[in-house]
């Protein structure tokens, strides 16, 4: 231990893990899933500093975390996310006055690039829409088709669409409201289109076992609120059937495709964001694709400059005003 430090507290390393947990889900500063996420992760570390014999968080040194890092062979992307939460923990613990320095921030942190993210075009998501219309069992056709539609026209993601309650939806003000992550609420507008959709489903959800004591507005065909796994499935079937094959066949595709149609529409940034539920203009940005037809049209459309230099008529007089 650092002679120099003595801790407030003498909490283990798996102890101030729940302690820094429960306080970021009281004041709902992590989502429910991201706790979960950290919890695994940071047991992860707590565990194998134990097994070094270290327990207490004023012992953790940078050795420590490095050898971490290296013994689970751990991915360059996965690094970075890796410690990001050790940071975020470590944090915690100098504000508790339970460590020194934050060890994680002092680390360097691996160079990734992200891959190209595939999107559907618009005649692509034209043939996902009607293979689903036109193949999909009758049951579930109107559901799937809305499922389809607040993910590309209203960018939502898949934990936004299952999530969402029958007292979310006021059809007659046209709009629906959104839980995010952080449990913040957002209003979004619905097209005519996306109120179609929600009348034609509303119609065969009595259909459904338990469609009344359920508030979910989607249902499994076991009258239970859909799961994202299930919703995983739904989507993935939908391009298959549409012969549609790309890397990754979710529902984060379509979300993905609706903001990318809508960047490449020239919408507003700003807006799309808002849609996407970003809080960061940045991350927004990784959803924006452009193709070389487009970018060639816009390179045309560049104004021209006039750099004739108009003659000067009357050299000589223009000599004698010198």
């Amino acid at each position: 231990m650092n002679q120099r430090f003595t801790p407030e507290r003498d909490d283990t390393i798996l102890e101030t893990i729940e302690e820094y947990l429960n306080e970021k889900e009281a004041i709902s500063a992590l989502s429910p899933t991201s706790v979960y996420n950290r919890r695994y992760e940071l047991n992860r570390f707590g565990n194998f500093c134990k097994k070094h014999k270290v327990e207490k968080p004023c012992d953790i040194h940078k050795n420590l975390v490095i050898a971490y890092l290296k013994e689970n062979n751990i991915a360059k992307s996965s690094k970075v996310g890796i410690l990001y939460v050790l940071t975020g923990y470590m944090d915690y613990l100098v504000d508790e006055a339970l460590m020194l320095d934050n060890i994680a921030s002092t680390i360097e942190k691996p160079k990734f690039y992200l891959p190209k993210t595939d999107y559907l075009t618009f005649a692509e998501l034209e043939r996902v829409f009607r293979s689903e219309a036109l193949n999909a069992p009758p049951k579930v056709v109107d559901r799937n088709l809305l499922l389809f539609g607040l993910m590309t026209d209203l960018c939502l993601r898949v934990s936004e669409v299952i999530n969402l309650q029958l007292k979310d939806v006021r059809l007659e003000n046209r709009e629906v409201w959104v839980t995010r992550k952080r449990d913040k609420t957002d209003k979004i507008p619905l097209n005519d289109d996306l109120v179609e959709k929600f009348k034609r489903w509303y119609e065969i959800r009595p259909q459904y076992k338990g469609h009344d004591s359920q508030p979910w507005v989607f249902l499994s065909s076991h009258g239970k609120q859909l799961k994202r796994r299930q919703t995983h499935y739904v989507v993935s079937q939908a391009l298959a059937r549409a012969g549609i094959i790309k890397r990754k066949q979710g529902p984060h595709l379509l979300r993905h495709s609706g903001a990318s149609l809508k960047a490449q529409s020239g919408e507003n940034l700003i807006m799309i964001q808002y849609l996407l539920g970003h809080e960061n203009l940045n991350t927004t940005k990784r959803y924006l694709h452009f193709n070389w037809d487009d970018l060639r049209e816009m390179v045309d459309r560049s104004p021209r400059l006039n750099l004739d230099v108009p003659e000067i008529e009357n050299n000589d007089k223009h000599d004698e005003s010198n």
